[in-house]
């Protein structure tokens, strides 16, 4: 076999990977270590100095990576060469464990040692996916402090209720039709479905967030997230929040109100995808709302700070975090959500096309992104004015938005409903002044 430059790229592969993971194994794995210098012991202490085993990780790791690369070679001129190579580095890591194992029961290290073994073996042939699948098993290896501190947290309801979320998203979901069953073909058991996980998995993730993090960053950081695929779940979930944790009214209408700053910012992602001009005079009256709700957001986010809610709360205990997944409240969202669908039907077979404008109130009463796709393909083709358009599709997300203040103030507590509609309010009014000043 003659030397390559492929062969030599899949060593230096193999030696990278070995180096990064020992360097976790040497460096990140000893959290007292801080890159503190270490006690030089006394001249009649036998021991090595604090350190240099997990030092000589970095060598040890690199040399277990070019031997399963080296193996893996040698199986190319010598058949099982590659399996014989790898059996035998981890029968002496096994044989190593088992000296030690009285001291020291956990196989981590022995198992990282195999896997670095493994990975520098499959750098002969896939060293991109050999890097990929290194970069991953460090990333595992040093969260240990964090992955041991969520474990401590945890309750055994917490796991119960993450494996029912699991089954629902995972079997349940899927097996319903993906199609419409109703004579005016606007309920679809699919989506409606998708709807009922997907407000249940912000509250899921709220939850754990909040449990992680306290309640107003765990809150918060759940609004910026969770408005990127469905601002109205995350008006739906924090409404619930609010009315089980009354105190949290700030932080809950934090979350929902720059959820829907987030949104604003997709639809003009969406836009721009499809009609860039559109996009470009869009963004005067879409970027006036979500501006405003940035602010009001920066307002209750200060609030919240005031309240001290993640620190004098969750100390007297005032925080009653309740079982994760909850069913009800995505159950009573979803059919609220049918209903909408079914008199948005209804309205537009009863009165037809009468105007672009009726039908972009009536569909934003569901949903944003599908009035506002059509809209950008018709001025994307010139089949409609721009500032049509533009009018248009801000009348579907301020009526998307006036859907959301009601759910607010009818779902939610009261001060959060107030604090919801004050600041919609007036990101609406802000993106109808701009849209109405737009020349056509």
């Amino acid at each position: 076999m003659e030397l390559s430059t492929e062969l030599v790229a899949q060593g230096a592969y193999a030696l990278g990977i070995g180096v990064l993971v020992g360097l976790e194994r040497s460096v990140f794995n000893d959290p007292a270590a801080d890159f503190e210098a270490k006690p030089r012991p006394a001249e009649d202490d036998p021991r090595p100095p604090a350190g240099t085993e997990e030092a000589n990780g970095v060598r040890t790791y690199a040399m277990l990576s070019l031997v399963g690369f080296a193996g893996a070679v040698a199986n190319d001129l010598v058949p099982f060469a590659g399996p014989v190579v790898l059996a035998g580095l981890v029968a002496l890591v096994l044989l190593l464990y088992r000296q030690t194992m009285a001291v020291n029961p956990g196989m981590t290290t022995e198992a990282a040692a195999i896997g670095t073994a493994a990975l520098g073996a499959l750098c002969h042939g896939q060293p991109q996916l050999a890097a990929v699948l290194g970069v991953t098993l460090t990333a595992i290896l040093s969260s240990k402090h964090f992955t041991h501190s969520l474990v401590r947290k945890m309750r055994r309801i917490e796991v119960t209720d993450t494996l029912k979320f699991l089954v629902i998203v995972l079997i349940v979901v899927p097996l319903l039709p993906n199609r419409t069953l109703d004579p005016l073909g606007a309920v679809n058991p699919y989506k409606i479905g998708f709807l009922v996980v997907l407000i249940s998995g912000i509250s899921f993730t709220g939850y754990f967030l909040t449990r992680i993090l306290g309640a107003q960053k765990g809150l918060g950081l759940t609004g910026v997230l969770g408005g990127l695929t469905s601002s109205t779940a995350v008006t739906a979930a924090m409404a619930a929040e609010s009315r089980e944790a009354p105190h949290l009214k700030s932080i809950c209408a934090f979350s929902t109100v720059i959820a829907n700053a987030t949104s604003f910012g997709r639809v003009l992602i969406m836009v721009t995808i499809l009609d860039t001009a559109l996009a470009g005079r869009l963004a005067w009256s879409i970027g006036a709302m979500a501006v405003v709700a940035v602010i009001a957001a920066a307002v209750l986010w200060v609030s919240a700070s005031r309240e001290q809610v993640t620190g004098t709360t969750e100390r007297e205990g005032q925080v009653k975090l309740k079982n994760p997944f909850s069913l009800g409240p995505a159950l009573k969202f979803a059919a609220f959500f049918v209903v909408i669908i079914v008199v948005s039907k209804v309205a537009k077979n009863r009165l037809g096309d009468a105007g672009l404008y009726l039908a972009a109130a009536l569909s934003g009463l569901a949903d944003v992104d599908a009035i506002t796709m059509s809209v950008a393909e018709q001025t994307g083709a010139a089949a409609l004015e721009p500032g049509v358009g533009v009018l248009a599709i801000t009348i579907a997300v301020v009526s998307n938005a006036v859907v959301k203040t009601l759910m607010a103030l009818t779902t939610g507590s009261r001060e959060f409903g107030r604090l919801v509609a004050l600041s919609l309010g007036l990101a609406v009014a802000a993106g109808l002044t701009v849209a109405a000043l737009m020349p056509a």
